[in-house]
Parts: structure tokens; sequence; C-alpha cells
């Protein structure tokens, strides 16, 4: 019976295991972004340029980004104004700065240089269009991809990052703070 027993609290204590939430990244705001012009951008004072602050993961030679790069410059017409900040970041190894002052000129958005790939990997970033929404405190609001559509595929895709801001300038809890994001692995080690 003792075995049974011990048996059950190992099946039990698996199950608990199995079943927790995803880790809930935690990450410096002492990061220093370098921008396409030479100069440089300290995280903590972005993220006080605005009440939330949207931060995409960024690969140039992905074609997912490429299909989303509509979407996100539609993002930052629709929520700039909303006083929401834009951070496009690459932080894979292989980047330069020259690669991504021509990479923003071609898609007509800014991209800052993460050269360590601190910021990509204290928030998780694993795939690009990752982006996560952060507060001036630097809380996540959100995490996952821009919307549930890899590329054009569905008429109607789930707007993932647009309803999550729509919550939170709202003063709404985000009703879907994590969701999967669509885009090829960032190179970052």
């Amino acid at each position: 019976m003792r075995a049974l027993v011990a048996g059950f609290a190992v099946v039990v204590a698996s199950g608990a295991i199995a079943c927790a939430p995803a880790r809930s990244p935690t990450f410096s705001r002492d990061v220093t972004l370098r921008t396409t012009d030479g100069g440089s951008l300290p995280l903590s004072v972005a993220l006080h340029a605005h009440p939330l602050t949207v931060v995409t993961f960024f690969c140039a030679h992905c074609p997912c980004q490429r299909a989303h790069d509509a979407r996100l410059r539609q993002l930052m017409e629709t929520y700039g104004p909303r006083d929401v900040g834009f951070l496009v970041v690459d932080s894979e190894r292989t980047s330069t700065l020259a690669r991504d002052a021509e990479e923003a000129r071609l898609r007509s958005y800014p991209i800052v240089k993460d050269d360590d790939g601190k910021l990509a990997l204290s928030l998780d970033a694993e795939y690009a269009t990752y982006s996560v929404i952060l507060n001036t405190r630097g809380d996540i609001v959100y995490r996952g991809g821009f919307d549930s559509d890899k590329s054009h595929l569905r008429p109607s895709p789930t707007h993932y990052l647009a309803d999550a801001l729509d919550d939170a300038l709202a003063g709404r809890p985000v009703q879907r703070p994590e969701a999967k994001t669509l885009g090829c692995t960032l190179e970052i080690r």
C-alpha cells in the first residue's frame, strides 16, 4: 500500500509540474541598444517615453518577417498616435548596423541593434516577429506573435498584438497575455 501511495504522489507531483504556467521572463532594463545612425538608446529611456512600448524582434532573412512588415507598419501607424512606442530589435549575431540601416530604409521602419543579444535572451525571444508589450515599469503586458496568420493565408486572423494593445490602452486586463509566434529562429548565439 505504501508503494501505491508513493507512486500516486509521484504521478500527482509530475502532473503539477507539467501543468505549471510558462516561466515569465525577467530582464534587465539596463540594456543599451544601438541606433543605425551610430547613437545609443538605453531601454530604460525608451520605456519611459510612452505608457506602453512594443519590442519586436527582427530577422532580415526571414520570409515570415517580410510577410509581417506591412502589419508592423500598420500597427505603428495605428498605435503610435495613441502614445505607444515601438522598438524593432535586431539581436542576431551576424547583423551589422550598416545592414540594419539598409533594411530599415527598405522596410520603412527603424531598427535598433541588440549587440550581444542580451535583450533577446532576457525576454526569451526565439523567433523573428516575437513581440513583447512593456509598460513604463518594464512589466510584461503581452508576449507572442502579431497574429495567427503566417503569411496572409487566412482572411480573418486573430490579431493577438493589436487586441492586447487595445485591452491595455483601455485599462482592461489583457485577455490573451501570451500567444504563438510565427517566424524564423533567431541566430543569437
